[in-house]
């Protein structure tokens, strides 16, 4: 394979450096140089604004968070990756991505075998532990966060309240994750600390099929795989078609899809090399109902995710209810029209979620072009 011709003129050019670089480095962290930092958070400005004019609110949460807030989100128990181990240099590689275990070590050639599964979230210590029992080290561990939607979950009631009790409404958030990803690698694609920008909308889900707006979007042609079509099932409908059929769930799934190919048409990646994937039941994530990736079409990697929209349903606010037995639930009034009965809900979260360094990484791949300068032909980037 040649060269990461992107990394290379990113290195050069001061938009994208190796962390820690004088020390060996470390793989999984970058550093943004000037022009990287200032597209990165050119992105970012475009983003907040992008998801504000649909109407909705900023929050900034922690990074860091007790262990009992992701035994109820699940994380501790399903947030894990298979592994393989390379029998001769012991290198460890991520069964879900490239590497099989059939497959010879890419390190060295040698013969794999399976390590089991890596928990992916990184653990600290919050505070000194008080005495040396198990339950003292216990209420002491902490873990960076993985996502920072479980921030966005753990404020539901206060968030609710600042919108007169009124669904749905959405919230947005951008700041740092932090996966301990197995065998992290392809440039910005795999890192172990990366900025995501999430947001929840939460609905109620007898009215995930009555989005306000969903006539704006509902022309709008996308490329998608369906689940069953993995190997090849590549078709165009329009958001519309694809929800009426029911290859996409719902109303407020199919908006948001429709959106995120939107932002990203908007920030400069070009729509013929953007497609949407549905996750397999078997590689769907542990809170979801459906998935779909926004995928770019790279020359050196082929089809990478860059961006996931997920129905959440109800699992973190009835999983936060039922560890911390506070309140998540919304009343709802009647509505004649729809014969909706007054009662309590657990309002249904969709969720739009960018990894920003990924969309950065396409948007460079996107203006990659070759120019001739002098009797030499040279890369460079029209941005």
């Amino acid at each position: 394979m040649k060269k990461d011709e992107i990394a290379e003129l990113a290195r050069r050019r001061g938009f994208l450096w190796q962390a820690f670089e004088i020390y060996g480095g470390a793989a999984g962290f970058y550093d943004y140089g000037p022009l990287g930092a200032q597209l990165k958070r050119r992105i970012e400005e475009v983003w907040r604004d992008f998801y504000m004019m649909e109407g909705f609110y900023e929050i900034e949460t922690t990074n860091i968070a007790p262990g009992g807030i992701f035994e109820a989100s699940g994380h501790l128990e399903s947030f894990t990756d298979q592994a393989v181990v390379c029998k001769h240099c012991k290198s460890f590689f991520r069964v879900a991505g490239s590497v099989k275990v059939r497959e010879k070590c890419p390190a060295c050639g040698g013969e794999l075998e399976a390590a089991g599964e890596f928990n992916l979230m990184f653990q600290t210590r919050i505070g000194v532990p008080k005495g040396d029992s198990d339950s003292g080290v216990k209420k002491s561990e902490g873990y960076l966060r993985p996502e920072t939607a479980q921030g966005i979950f753990l404020n539901f009631q206060r968030l609710l309240r600042f919108n007169r009790d009124k669904l749905p409404f959405g919230i947005i958030q951008i700041g740092k994750a932090y996966r301990n990803e197995i065998s992290p690698r392809k440039s910005l694609i795999r890192l172990r600390e990366f900025t995501m920008a999430e947001a929840e909308v939460f609905v109620d889900p007898k009215g995930k099929n009555n989005h306000p707006r969903f006539e704006d979007v509902k022309d709008r042609m996308l490329r998608i795989v369906p689940g069953e079509g993995e190997g090849g099932g590549e078709e165009e409908k329009s958001v519309g078609e694809a929800v009426k059929s029911g290859i996409i769930a719902n109303e407020y799934l199919g908006y948001h899809i429709a959106k995120v190919d939107e932002f990203l048409e908007r920030i400069g990646i070009p729509r013929a090399k953007v497609r949407f994937r549905q996750h397999l039941r078997e590689e769907m994530a542990h809170y979801a109902r459906d998935c779909w990736d926004a995928e770019f079409l790279s020359e050196r990697y082929g089809w990478m995710e860059i961006v996931g929209v997920a129905d959440r349903g109800d699992y973190e606010l009835s999983a936060h209810a039922s560890f911390s037995n506070a309140d998540k639930s919304v009343h709802v009034q009647a509505d004649p029209q729809s014969e909706a009965e007054a009662g309590e809900i657990i309002p249904h979260a969709n969720e739009p979620s960018y990894g920003i360094d990924r969309p950065f990484f396409a948007l460079l791949a996107s203006c990659l072009y070759e120019e001739q300068g002098g009797k030499e032909k040279r890369k460079a980037l029209r941005l």
